[in-house]
């Protein structure tokens, strides 16, 4: 309950206004992310690269995270890739995604929305307390309204 009154909003564009030039260096693709994100860590930081075929940019909160510990989100696009997962989302514009939640084995995988758009699979995850779905589908319908940036 501490958590969610603590909860502020990150201002993913300027945030990531250096990132994504960078990663836009390394990709010829469309990147998309979300105008804001739902946080309470604070400072947040931006790193990601990218091919000819994919590219990922994270928000951490420490500096060259390195390591999955102080990852925050991710925001990821895969040219030619194609959906997986059972959970059906519909998304803005018409769009029909996959919702993957919180995931464990040797290792734990953070909830994701997945969808396809201009032939790449796009995904955003992010591990929140609570309303999982709902609030990545809220990140995912960001990205798909604002366009590539």
């Amino acid at each position: 309950m501490l958590a969610a009154a603590l909860a502020s909003v990150a201002l993913l564009p300027g945030l990531l206004t250096g990132t994504v030039a960078d990663v836009k260096k390394d990709t010829p693709l469309p990147i998309l992310i979300p105008s804001t994100m739902k946080t309470d860590i604070d400072p947040l930081y931006g790193s990601g690269g990218g091919s000819r075929k994919d590219y990922q940019i994270s928000v951490s909160s420490v500096k060259s995270c390195g390591a999955n510990a102080c990852s925050v989100a991710f925001f990821s696009g895969y040219k030619g890739m194609k959906l997986y997962g059972k959970r059906k989302v519909t998304l803005a514009k018409g769009r029909h995604g996959r919702y993957l939640p919180l995931s464990c084995g040797g290792s734990c995988s953070p909830p994701s929305v997945q969808w396809i758009e201009r032939g790449m699979l796009y995904e955003i995850s992010m591990d929140f307390e609570k309303n999982a779905r709902k609030e990545l589908i809220k990140m995912a319908n960001s990205a798909i309204r604002k366009g590539p940036r």
